[in-house]
């Protein structure tokens, strides 16, 4: 399987965050990461494995009211 690796730059474009976030997270951690000497890269998968933790479901509003009503 090939690995794809962004800049974070490319990574703040493929994701629509922002560099300095990407920046942040890389500093606390958050999601691996590889340095290539200075260079700081991220796995597309890792990114995209990163972006599912942070999912949040979607409630449905007509369902809750419903029963709220009953």
């Amino acid at each position: 399987m090939e690995r794809k690796f962004l800049s974070v730059r490319q990574a703040s474009q493929y994701s629509s965050l922002s560099q300095r976030l990407l920046y942040d997270i890389v500093a606390r951690k958050e999601i691996r990461y590889y340095r290539v000497h200075k260079r700081i890269v991220i796995a597309v998968e890792d990114l995209e494995t990163f972006i599912g933790q942070g999912i949040v479901e979607r409630e449905d509003w007509d369902e809750k009211a419903r029963e709220l009503l009953k």
